[in-house]
C-alpha cells in the first residue's frame, strides 16, 4: 500500500493520486529496464514480458484468489497481486 498524504478536497486527493501513480509507475519501470522486462499498462493492470517474447495484455478477474494461482508479493516496488499468465509472463493487480 503506498500513502498518498490527506486532503481536504476530492481535487486535491486527485492530484496525490496521479502523483503517487506516476511516481511509483517510473520506480517499478526504472527497476525492472535493469532486468530487461518491459510493462505495457493497460487501466490498472501491467503485463511484464521478457524483452524477446511477444508482449501481451490480459485483464485480471478482481475476485481472484490464492486457491486459483493468484501470488502476493511485497518485496520492494512489486507489491500487489501477481498472476503468472505464462512462462516468465506475469500480471500485477495495483489498487
Amino acid at each position: 500500500m503506498i500513502w498518498l498524504g490527506t486532503s481536504v478536497t476530492a481535487e486535491d486527493a486527485s492530484k496525490n493520486y496521479e502523483s503517487k501513480k506516476l511516481e511509483f509507475e517510473e520506480l517499478v519501470m526504472a527497476k525492472n529496464a535493469k532486468n530487461g522486462q518491459i510493462y505495457e499498462k493497460s487501466n490498472q493492470e501491467y503485463c511484464v514480458t521478457d524483452e524477446f517474447e511477444e508482449k501481451s495484455s490480459m485483464s485480471v478477474d478482481e475476485n481472484t484468489n490464492t486457491s486459483n494461482g493468484v501470488e502476493e508479493s511485497d518485496e520492494g516496488l512489486m507489491m500487489g497481486t501477481w498472476v503468472k499468465i505464462s512462462e516468465n509472463k506475469y500480471v500485477n493487480r495495483i489498487e
